[in-house]
């Protein structure tokens, strides 16, 4: 449904955002988002590998930080630029994994295969780079996704070995909390990780099917969600963002009918409200630019049958969500989709009286 209202809240899907592009204006496979100074949306573009013949630290395409606004209505998105590359250099990243903006409009981009975090500023030049681990300890480590408190204080969490670590905005390690388990406080490949406007920790435990809320020392708080696929569960959580209000928005890879790939949304005590499939019945501007431009793209979606179609709507493998404050909507990094959808969340929404 375009529109889903429950719990006096009110989710108005708006529009899309993006297309395939292995360079410009386009993503290719987007994994987080994050806003900066001036409404400016950063996106990492996971990008793949295949090119061979070449060292392993030049095998990847497409790998790379797109710079662009997001307008209120369809058309009204802008491509501003791009930096970053596939690599192991400065400023360049192997696995991509997460993106925040300090008070400063400073860019950290997570790499979960170097284990470091490489830090820009606004306009997308190289700055410095530091590590993610405690220390070298030899163990198995994959920087999973980053967040950032109002103090600047960075949060990662480490896919393998089940832990989240605390640095300053320079890097100086803080403190570290998790082992792999079930117990509270214990993660089992902790993947997205957000941080509330209270500064509370939130992590989406992804092989434990759940999301754990804790203090910013690590005191664990609450939990979200049970393992299963029905009203209010959760399989293999991959982000979480939560509003102004509390409410908590948790995007997993349970069926939608179509593919795997939902966003759960809970209040703030726990409350399961409602779910969103994905609703991109219309192409974004500028996916439509591409069917226009060519007449065979056309006349292959006129043969499919309409019915066929609402697996192009879906969200397929959704792992990033940005929730946009100023402007009180839902992103979701729709991922295999090369595309964000965008949910309003409408505020004094009234339902119509339909006496027929």
């Amino acid at each position: 449904m375009l529109t889903q209202v429950a719990a006096g809240r009110t989710y108005d899907f708006s529009h899309s955002v993006g297309r395939g592009a292995q360079s410009g204006m386009g993503f290719s496979q987007p994994v987080a988002a994050a806003q900066g100074p001036n409404g400016v949306v950063y996106v990492v573009n996971r990008g793949s590998e295949g090119i061979s013949n070449v060292s392993w630290n030049r095998i990847g395409y497409g790998a790379r930080v797109s710079q662009i606004t997001i307008g209120a209505e369809w058309g009204q998105e802008e491509f501003l630029g791009e930096f970053s590359k596939y690599g192991d250099g400065n400023g360049e990243f192997i696995w991509g994994s997460g993106v925040v903006v300090d008070s400063q409009g400073r860019v950290y981009v997570s790499d979960e295969w170097l284990n470091q975090i490489n830090v820009y500023d606004q306009d997308g030049n190289f700055l410095s780079r530091w590590s993610t681990l405690e220390s070298d300890d030899g163990g198995e480590h994959g920087t999973a996704s980053i967040a950032i408190d109002a103090d600047d204080n960075i949060y990662v969490t480490d896919g393998r070995s089940h832990q989240v670590r605390k640095f300053g905005s320079d890097g100086k390690f803080i403190a570290s909390w998790g082992s792999q388990g079930s117990d509270n406080g214990q993660f089992n490949a902790p993947w997205g990780i957000t941080v509330d406007q209270a500064g509370n920790v939130y992590v989406a435990d992804h092989r434990n099917h759940r999301v754990q809320k804790f203090t910013s020392d690590g005191r664990w708080m609450a939990s979200f969600g049970s393992p299963g696929t029905g009203r209010g569960q959760l399989h293999l959580p991959t982000s979480v963002a939560v509003d102004p209000e509390g409410d908590v928005y948790i995007a997993d890879w349970s069926d939608n009918g179509q593919h795997p790939g939902r966003v759960h949304i809970f209040d703030a005590e726990g409350t399961f409200i409602i779910t969103l499939i994905g609703d991109a019945q219309e192409l974004s501007a500028w996916a439509k630019l591409t069917v226009d431009a060519n007449a065979d793209y056309l006349k292959r979606r006129r043969e499919v049958n309409l019915q066929n179609m609402e697996s192009e709507w879906r969200f397929a493998l959704p792992t990033g969500l940005m929730y946009d404050a100023d402007k009180g909507r839902l992103l979701v990094v729709d991922s295999q989709r090369s595309r964000f959808q965008i949910y309003n969340k409408v505020t004094g929404y009234m339902v119509p009286q339909m006496n027929l």
